[in-house]
């Protein structure tokens, strides 16, 4: 088609569609609605994995858990230890730390047990865990007020005690700094040595952490550990280092495999794959409902361009007698409901925008419009245009002039 019929086209497609606004806004409203609906659908799927990747973050980095005991579903989020039986020794917890920097590059031991906590008249229950000076650097929660106990500490089994935020908030009424006041954990007096910050888990944050050795001496009375954190390396020897971990403490235990083992090593690739399949399989779940939309707008514009095909056959037999090829008749009809569908997909595209953000701010949801969702669902668009404008263009286009001239 040379650029004057193009153009010429344009200009007639755009006088039909003005002639019609509103039908023709009626018959892009269902391709507006549908590209919108991508867009938002998919934005929430990828802000569901992106919360997926942030919560997991939120654990740690490079996160492997040794726990005691059988494997259990959902380990490395579990929230506690204090219904598992220890298994774990200092020797497990050396072993562990002697596979070197390259592998492993920072472990603590973790013991936790359920307790009550008191201060002036108040009363509550806590979750007493007893670990290393390492544990906030590896789990990713750290002191805003005060310090985590130091090294010296936790080799003399002082009674030093760092609260959980909850525990601030309901103990010291989350005001004032607590630091070096004394609350009674199971009745024995512990020195306040620091305020973690909160986690938004009620779990974490009604805990209180004291030294292991402090816990094995006042509260479980047990030399072993429930589970050791280990921070690996990097994100890319977490396997290798897995399975360094599990062939060292077979050794240790002398069993013969992981079949036999009375431990098990947690791996946050292992669960962020998983979730990851999850969000993905809710991404495309949302993407194909939403699209079903796009495709009944599709559907509508093919409809009334049938009806328009039927409303000016008398014009369409004119332009054939005049000369116009059956080419000319399609490329017409064509351009129509490409402008129809592109109209619609650009309105859409804002409305998908809209409703990410509507989701966000009020919704409360995690919500993230990806470049590619806007590529796809225009593209689409478009494509719907083609594909439903091309039957109503190719109906006009075999027109018999003599009859269409003789329609009223």
């Amino acid at each position: 088609m040379k650029g004057g019929a193009f153009f010429e086209n344009i200009r007639m497609s755009l006088r039909s569609i003005a002639a019609n606004a509103v039908r023709s806004f009626l018959t892009a409203l269902g391709v507006m609605i549908g590209t919108g609906a991508v867009i938002a659908m998919l934005a929430l799927g990828a802000g569901a994995q992106k919360s997926v990747e942030a919560s997991l973050q939120s654990l740690g980095s490079n996160l492997l858990l040794v726990y005691s005991g059988q494997p259990r579903g959902g380990s490395l989020v579990r929230r506690s230890t204090t219904n598992i039986v220890p298994t774990l020794s200092a020797e497990d917890l050396e072993a562990v730390r002697n596979l070197g920097p390259h592998l492993v590059e920072l472990a603590a031991p973790e013991s936790s047990s359920g307790g009550q906590a008191k201060f002036a008249a108040v009363n509550m229950p806590v979750t007493i865990v007893g670990t290393g000076i390492r544990y906030p650097e590896i789990r990713n929660v750290h002191p805003i007020l005060g310090s985590f106990f130091t090294e010296q500490e936790a080799d003399s089994r002082k009674t030093s005690v760092v609260i959980g935020h909850q525990v601030y908030q309901e103990l010291f009424g989350g005001a004032g700094d607590p630091v070096g006041q004394k609350i009674r954990l199971n009745g024995l007096g512990y020195r306040v040595a620091g305020v973690m910050e909160p986690k938004g888990s009620s779990v974490t944050d009604s805990s209180v952490f004291i030294p292991i050795s402090t816990f094995q001496r006042y509260v479980s009375g047990n030399p072993k550990y429930a589970l050791i954190n280990v921070r690996a390396a990097s994100a890319g020897i977490m396997r290798q280092a897995q399975g360094a971990i599990e062939k060292e403490i077979l050794r240790l235990h002398r069993l013969p495999n992981l079949d036999a083992a009375d431990f098990y090593v947690a791996n946050q690739l292992d669960l962020l794959d998983t979730l990851q399949g999850v969000a993905g399989t809710f991404t495309l779940l949302l993407g194909g409902i939403a699209a079903i939309s796009l495709l009944v707008g599709g559907i509508g514009i093919m409809n009334i361009m049938l009806v328009s095909v039927t409303e000016r056959t008398r014009e369409i037999g004119v332009r054939m007698a005049l000369g116009a090829k059956s080419g000319d008749i399609i490329a017409q009809f064509m351009t129509e409901a490409i402008i129809l569908s592109v109209a619609g997909g650009l309105i859409g595209i804002a409305l998908g925008f809209g409703a990410s953000w509507a989701f966000s701010r009020f919704g409360g949801l995690a919500s993230q419009v990806t470049p590619l969702s806007v590529a796809l669902s225009f593209g689409f668009s478009v494509l719907i245009g083609l594909f439903f404008g091309g039957y109503p263009a190719y109906i006009a286009s075999r027109m018999d002039p003599i009859q269409a001239l003789r329609y009223e």
